[in-house]
């Protein structure tokens, strides 16, 4: 394909137009061939954090949450009385204004948590 340039076109792909590959230039290859990347992190030591506030327990019932009534009447009404595990787990210290992490497999009611 033949390109013309024009002398006041200062544009990178005016001025490649003649490289032969389409009108672009090719990037310079790397020393390390890794193309520009930063190499890896090296793996640092991983230390789990420290809790400083022990978790609430778990609870057995919706009915012991402090939750508003209404959400309570309409668990009810759909006929769910008792949490899941995770549910038990986790509500307590979310309802408290604690951050929570829970982690389980599909279906165990982490959404609902």
């Amino acid at each position: 394909m033949n390109r013309t340039v024009r002398s006041k076109d200062r544009s990178p792909r005016a001025r490649s137009a003649g490289s032969g590959r389409g009108g672009y230039r090719s990037q310079p290859a790397h020393r390390s061939g890794g193309k520009g990347r930063r190499p890896a992190a090296r793996p640092a030591e991983f230390a789990l954090p420290v809790t400083h506030t022990p978790a609430l327990p778990p609870v057995e019932t919706f009915a012991e949450l402090d939750m508003p009534s209404a959400l309570l009447a309409s668990l009810t009404a759909e006929g769910v009385t008792v949490p899941f595990p995770i549910q038990a787990a986790t509500l307590p210290n979310s309802l408290a204004g604690r951050d929570v992490l829970g982690r389980g497999r599909t279906g165990s009611g982490k959404t609902l948590a």
